[in-house]
């Protein structure tokens, strides 16, 4: 296959572009010709007389069409202009269709494939009109019937001052439907590739009201209310500031992003994709470094495959942000193969036989009808010198520090990320931890209590005391005091199973809770902990260490409450401090006399 591009300007260019590669374009061994067009200007007339143009000059040309947010040719960002590109397949078919919504999405879906689809079909390109179509529930109904069906493409985009957007197909236009084309043949190589770039920022939110599209609460707080807390938007006006920065959660393994792109009046947002009531979130924002490293890491592995067109299929708000350094991640593909493609308002993927509706993200998709891989010499781009007024060619400097400027607000912003992560997980610890042993504290204990009490099923809770502290402490002082609280801390967590939770709940009391207990295994934990104690003792004679231990179990044979259960092993506890008290005071004044502290 060869496929060559154009920025059109007029019929007269067209002509005489088509008539530079008649031997291409009509030669006899060429099977079909895919004509796709991606155009800044949204005017219906001009997309009807460019199709009928080159319908005349290629009669068998098989076209399909959108209106874009910026166009890809040649590996060039544009926007407004007119970008054509015809690929020319010597060995594969070519299905086109055209379908005006009339019904539910996912039927419409349904339709396309039954249309364009087969088994034995490679890729089906899609261009769709966004606001008028669930590209999520079509890509869903496309996938009920061709599940390995590889999907490429995306939504329509605009560049102009109203909303409307247009697809088309061989004459054949519309403001609320889809077209495509379904590539097959038994020489064609297809690969499906995509990248983010989009660094996730700040903490993890959770979606607590949405429907569909629509997200009406985040973390209980209005949609809008967290864009104006975390990027200060301050009103309705200039709410499109913030469409760089969207939310990204994971599925199926992927990162997907969502792009607000409405506010509503009750604070509400309308995203470009649907994002699901408990889902995952966070704000991202365009991580310049990281597009660099993907873009570099991606052309080295489209180069180990054939690869003879690359068409590429990526968010408008990459551009958006991106700017004029867009290029920089298209330049690099053309230097691979023809590049072509447009800006879109959400881009087609599939991925482990899962079709997605992806958003800020650069899709690609690479044909070859070569047998072994073909890697090109990089194609020469054109210098873009400027000009001083002696017409020397000079270096604008200070443009050329646009990269390196937005290369280190991003490691600015990673570094203060990354330092707010490490001091909230610090804090979060300490508010769960005690500080002298590092069991959970009290405060995480009765949180876990309450998660359990709500769950079916039985939980063991065993009390530990440490004999004797305040003695301790005012014979010794607290040093030996707090040595004491950590050797018992060690004890105890050792003896709790892993899924159990040990917690230090007061000054010298400890507690234990373990799921799926009995009765059997809280006794031979107590039996464990006492006896650690004694062996303890015993290696370290001048170690004062005696807990007293209760026990008691929430479920069948036990209470009725994880709360009943606790009262009663702080009873069975205070029981075995009770008959133990004298003994364990006479060794420890025994210890203390012995060392002439008492």
């Amino acid at each position: 296959m060869e496929t060559l591009n154009m920025f059109y300007e007029g019929y007269k260019n067209l002509s005489e572009f088509v008539q530079h590669n008649h031997n291409t374009l009509f030669g006899p061994d060429k099977q079909a010709i895919l004509v796709q067009i991606f155009s800044g200007r949204c005017e219906q007339a001009f997309l009807t007389k460019l199709s009928t143009e080159i319908t005349g000059l290629i009669p068998h040309a098989h076209i399909i069409g959108t209106t874009t947010s910026g166009e890809i040719m040649n590996g060039q960002v544009s926007g407004l202009k007119t970008a054509i590109s015809f690929s020319v397949f010597q060995h594969s078919m070519i299905r086109t269709g055209f379908f005006q919504k009339t019904g539910e999405d996912s039927e419409l879906g349904q339709t396309i494939a039954a249309t364009l689809g087969s088994n034995t079909a490679k890729v089906l390109i899609l261009f769709a009109t966004r606001l008028s179509i669930n590209a999520e529930d079509m890509l869903m109904g496309i996938q009920s019937v061709y599940p390995k069906l590889p999907v490429a493409g995306g939504n329509a985009g605009h560049n102009s001052h109203t909303e409307q957007k247009f697809v088309f197909c061989n004459g054949k236009i519309t403001d609320n439907g889809v077209v495509g084309a379904v590539l097959e043949g038994e020489s064609l190589t297809v690969n499906c590739y995509s990248h983010l770039g989009w660094q996730p920022i700040g903490k993890e939110m959770t979606i607590t009201k949405a429907d569909g599209t629509r997200v009406y609460t985040i973390d209980y707080l209005p949609a809008y209310e967290i864009y104006r807390k975390y990027l200060g938007i301050d009103s309705i006006k200039n709410f499109f500031n913030v469409i760089e920065y969207p939310l990204v959660t994971t599925r199926h393994g992927l990162q997907i992003a969502r792009t607000p792109i409405i506010h509503y009046e009750d604070d509400s947002i309308a995203f470009a994709g649907e994002l699901i009531e408990g889902e995952k979130v966070r704000l991202s924002f365009g991580h310049v470094g990281l597009i660099s490293e993907q873009t570099d890491a991606l052309c080295k592995e489209i180069r180990q495959k054939p690869v003879e067109s690359i068409f590429v299929y990526s968010c408008e708000s990459r551009r958006g942000f991106l700017q004029d350094l867009s290029k920089m991640e298209t330049e690099p593909l053309q230097k691979i193969a023809p590049t072509t493609g447009f800006f879109t308002c959400g881009e087609f993927f599939h991925a482990d036989s899962t079709n997605q509706l992806l958003n800020s993200t650069m899709t690609m998709l690479i044909l070859s009808e070569a047998n072994v891989k073909k890697l090109p010499e990089p194609a020469a781009l054109p210098e873009q010198n400027a000009m001083s007024d002696s017409g020397s060619a000079s270096k604008d400097n200070v443009a050329a520090r646009n990269t390196d400027v937005l290369k280190a607000l991003t490691h600015l912003v990673d570094t203060v990320t990354a330092e707010l992560v490490s001091a909230n997980a610090q804090l979060k610890y300490i508010g769960l931890h005690d500080s002298l042993t590092g069991l959970y504290n009290r405060t995480f204990f009765e949180q876990e209590i309450g998660k359990l009490e709500r769950l079916d099923t039985t939980v063991g809770v065993i009390v530990c005391d440490l004999d004797l502290l305040k003695t301790l402490n005012d014979a010794l002082g607290h040093a030996a005091g707090d040595k004491a609280l950590k050797l018992a801390a060690e004890i105890i967590a050792l003896s709790c199973p892993k899924d159990g939770i040990a917690a230090r709940i007061g000054g010298d009391e400890f507690a234990i809770l373990l799921t799926h207990a009995t009765l059997p295994i809280l006794d031979d934990i107590r039996k464990r902990i006492l006896d650690e104690a004694a062996h303890t003792r015993q290696i370290n004679p001048d170690t004062i260490l005696y807990l007293s231990i209760g026990f008691a179990l929430k479920g069948p044979g036990g209470t009725l409450t994880i709360e009943d259960a606790f009262k009663e092993a702080d009873a069975s506890m205070y029981r075995h401090k009770t008959a133990n008290k004298m003994n364990v005071r006479q060794e420890m004044v025994h210890n203390l006399v012995k060392r002439d502290l008492l």
